[in-house]
């Protein structure tokens, strides 16, 4: 009885731990694709945060496993126009455009294993323009 649960444990355990091996990408392979679809945001950091007027945060993510960064907006609360969403290292250059609507968004990646930036552009509900500013630990 005791090994059947500690086998039913193991094989449980193994099920809920992400899967470093999972994603379809790693490097600049992974350049301007979804963090989610390929499986890099299985398992993040943040870099960096910065609140936004309009409420919600702009966090850099970090995957150690793709070696990319990307942005995400969490808890938005919706503006008047697109989400403007860059990212960029030394050497490569990402941007994507997410709707202004209240929620989760996020852009997709860009290889930076060393120092990577982002900016999240947006018009607040008063019709002002806005940035977020975001910068890895190695800049």
């Amino acid at each position: 009885m005791k090994s059947t649960c500690l086998i039913a444990a193991a094989a449980l355990t193994l099920l809920m731990a992400p899967d470093a091996q999972a994603a379809s990408c790693g490097g600049r392979g992974c350049n301007n694709q979804d963090p989610v679809q390929t499986g890099c945001g299985s398992s993040t950091t943040v870099a960096d945060t910065a609140p936004m007027y309009t409420g919600g945060t702009a966090e850099l993510r970090w995957s150690p496993g793709c070696r990319t960064n990307w942005v995400r907006i969490s808890n938005y609360s919706g503006g008047d126009s697109a989400l403007r969403i860059t990212v960029w290292s030394s050497s490569d250059h990402v941007g994507f455009v997410a709707p202004g609507t209240p929620g989760n968004h996020w852009g997709n990646m860009v290889h930076a294993p060393g120092c990577a930036r982002g900016e999240v552009l947006y018009v607040d509900t008063n019709g002002v323009h806005r940035t977020a500013r975001l910068a890895s630990s190695d800049c």
